[in-house]
Order: structure tokens, then sequence, then C-alpha cells
């Protein structure tokens, strides 16, 4: 860990670059790995995509206790090195690890008992779910590979070493396009597994990338140090889940809501949900610079805060708020302008474009607005203030969203496009809150 603290002195707009953009780097290539895996598994038909497509928003939704566990972690691990407290965060990434671990054991349980009745529950016929319900039993199997890393991964960007795991994931990224053609199609002898093919390489992929992240961790990472027992400190976990809990309620909501939208886009057909499935991939794609940004400014506040500097925290949240809105309207322009030959790319067939270019004509103006959200959000979370985005995602998705997407298709025959609209809405409703919430400035002073 680099105990040269640039994020608390000095420059601030070099220190979010220098965290940010090797973050942006590595999301940048998840990115072309994402690509990979449609463009592969689009070549096995609409089923395979629709099934894909369906299983991710699954684990999306179940992956959210992680979620809050990272931004908790993130939190902790920031607030001690920014206060220079370098041995409370041993013991803080080894909790951490071992909440991660018991989650990924449930998950496992899940995946093998109610993988297809998951698929089930969200509209998905029984042809869908005969492709789909093998990739997720196997991706919720092999689940403790992806959150371990991630938890090992977050600790390094928390002390402002975003350099080292950028290429440790560069490396798990190339194996992972390399291992998926093999194992999708059998090339160079390996066997044929079809969509199981790619999650398998998912598996493989992140488990290699762990144990050399765990090497560097435990070896090789300077002033850091691990207790010399494995003991289970239920009073530490105890305070991380009060950190993480609220925000994975807050993620499990706006999951649980994209849900809820894949299930009203099945009822137009197994078209419309392959169409809208490759149009959130597309999405997430598009959001990967963001999230490395805003993952860099919940850091810089966490680390702010813990030097006694909440000021200058509220001044590398401007600077992402003005990174990221830049970056989100050459994205939002290039969706909006090229989304059919997007479309042609992944489904060459032509049966999803429809739904998935009018779901980028609406919703590509608004991700301004949408990138304005992440960074507040995470900036809250950065400074262990989660119970406030989590209201707001409450109000702006489950009580607004949801209820305007059944209202507008149903009782005003808007259609598909009613959906749009409610999904624009709960965008602005909820950038606004969040907005309101971190202008009120009491995240500057909550205890962890």
């Amino acid at each position: 860990m680099d105990n040269d603290n640039y994020l608390t002195k000095g420059n601030l707009v070099k220190g979010l670059f220098m965290i940010s953009l090797p973050i942006i780097v590595s999301n940048l290539l998840q990115s072309v790995l994402e690509i990979v895996d449609m463009y592969f598994v689009g070549r096995l038909g609409a089923e395979a995509l629709a099934g894909v497509a369906m299983s991710m928003t699954i684990i999306i939704v179940l992956m959210t206790f992680v979620i809050g566990l990272v931004t908790a972690t993130t939190a902790f691990i920031a607030r001690h090195h920014g206060a220079e407290e370098f041995d409370s965060i041993g013991a803080i990434i080894q909790q951490s690890l071992y909440i991660g671990l018991a989650f990924s054991l449930v998950l496992a349980v899940c995946g093998v008992l109610f993988s297809a009745d998951l698929l089930r529950l969200l509209g998905a016929n029984e042809a869908v779910t005969a492709v789909g319900a093998p990739y997720l039993t196997l991706l919720f199997l092999g689940s403790f590979t992806m959150i371990e890393l991630w938890i090992v991964i977050t600790s390094f960007q928390s002390c402002g070493n975003a350099v080292t795991p950028m290429i440790i994931m560069v490396g798990v990224n190339i194996l992972n396009i390399i291992l998926n053609p093999l194992l999708i199609f059998g090339i160079a002898g390996f066997p044929a597994l079809g969509v199981v093919g790619s999650a398998l390489a998912t598996i493989l992929s992140r488990g290699i990338g762990l144990v050399v992240c765990l090497l560097l961790l435990v070896h090789y990472a300077p002033g850091l140090r691990f207790p010399k027992t494995l003991v289970i400190d239920f009073s530490l976990i105890s305070r991380i889940l009060k950190v993480a809990i609220p925000n994975s309620i807050q993620s499990g909501l706006r999951s649980g809501t994209f849900l809820v939208m894949m299930a009203f886009v099945a009822f137009y057909g197994t078209e419309a949900i392959s169409g809208y499935g490759i149009a959130e991939r597309l999405e997430l794609i598009a959001l990967m610079p963001g999230f490395a940004i805003a993952t860099a400014t919940a850091v810089i506040v966490g680390q702010n805060i813990g030097s006694k500097q909440p000021e200058r925290a509220a001044e590398g949240v401007k600077l992402a708020l003005i990174f990221y809105g830049a970056i989100m309207l050459v994205i939002s322009f290039c969706y909006y302008v090229f989304a059919e030959q997007l479309f042609w790319f992944f489904d060459p067939s032509g049966v999803s474009k429809a739904i998935g270019v009018s779901y980028f004509h609406a919703v590509a103006p608004f991700y301004v607005i949408m990138a304005a959200s992440i960074i507040l959000s995470f900036a809250l979370n950065g400074a262990g203030d989660t119970k406030k985005p989590m209201y707001a995602t409450l109000f702006s998705m489950v009580m607004i969203q949801i209820p305007l997407a059944w209202i507008l298709p149903h009782m005003f025959g808007m259609g598909i496009m009613g959906i749009w609209i409610a999904v624009i809405t709960g965008i602005v409703v909820q950038a606004v809150l969040l907005g309101y919430m971190f202008l009120q400035g009491s995240w500057k002073s909550v205890a962890l």
C-alpha cells in the first residue's frame, strides 16, 4: 500500500485522476469482456441471449449484499488510511473476507436449488430456462471467486493503490476472453459447453486472479499488517455490517427494480427480453468508467474525513461530477446515434433491434443525470452515510418507477414506451433527492 497519501495532500485533481484512471482501464477491459461474452453467446441464438441476460439480472440482484459489503470495506479502510491508522486495515480486510465467504456459501446453495425457478419467476419460457439454468447454477457455485476478488481489489483501491489491481484485472480479463470461445464452442480440443462455458471461463479467470491478489496483499503490501490468527472478530464484523446493510438494501432495491422491469418487459415476448437484456448490458458497459470515478470519489471522501478535511472531500465530489458528466455526455450521444448499429452487431437476426433502439432513444439523453446520482451516492457511502442513498432509492425506484412502469403501459396504453418513461422518471427523482441530501452536509460528521 502507498503511504504517500496524495488523496489528502497536494493537487486534488491529480489525486482523482491517479486513483480513477487505473480503475477506468480495468473497467474498460471488463467492458470489452462483456462485449465478447455477448458476441459469442449471441451466435447461439435468441434463447441463449435471453437466458444469459435474465441470469445476469438475477446475479446482480443476489449480489447486492456484496455491494454493501464492498462499500462498507471502502469506508472503513479509507477512513483509517486517511487517519494513518494502518494497523487496523489488515483486520478490516480479514473480517470482510470472512463475511464474503459466508455469503458465497449461501449463494451456492441457492444456485443448486433454485436457478430454474428464479428464471421462471422472471417470466422465462422453458426454452430460455433450459439454456439459462445451468449457466446460472455454475455462476452461483463459483461465486466465492468473484466475491473475494472484489473485496481484495477494493482493499487495494481504498488505500490509494489502483495500479496493482488494474494490472491483475487486465490479466484476469484477457484470460477470460481467451477461455470464452474455447469453452463455448469447443475449440482446440476443449469441450463445447455452450453458455455454461462462458460461466466456467468467468469462474476460472477470477479464481486465478484471487490467488495472485491475495499473495500480493499478504506478502508484498508495505505497511499493511494482518492479524497473526484467523479468529473471527464479531465486534468488528458487527460494525462493518452496520454500514454495509443499508447499502445492501439500497443495491437490492435498485437491482430488484431492474428485475421487476425485466418481468414487465417479458410481457412483450422473448425478443423484447433479448433487446432489453442487450440494452442493460450495454448500459452497464457505459457506466463502467463512472463506477471507477465514483469509487475514487468514495475513497477521497473517506480518506479526507479520516484526515479531518471534510471540505477537501466536498471539493473532490464536485470535480468528480464534472469529470463523469463530461464522459456521459459523449456516451449518451454515441448510444443515441449508433443504437441500430450496436444492436445489429450483438444480434445479427435483428429481432431485438426495435425494442433496444427504442430504449436508448428514450433513456440515453438522461445518462448525465444518472451520472450525478452515481457520484453523489458513492460520496455519501464513502463517508459511511449509507442510509440516505437507501432512502433515495426506495422513494425513486420502488415508490415511483415501479408503479409508473405498470400504470403507463396498462392504464394509459403507452406500451413498452411507458416502461422507458418510468425509468427516466426514477432517474430524475433519485438525482434530485441525492443532491439535496449531499448539500445538507451531515455526511461530514458520520462516525464509524
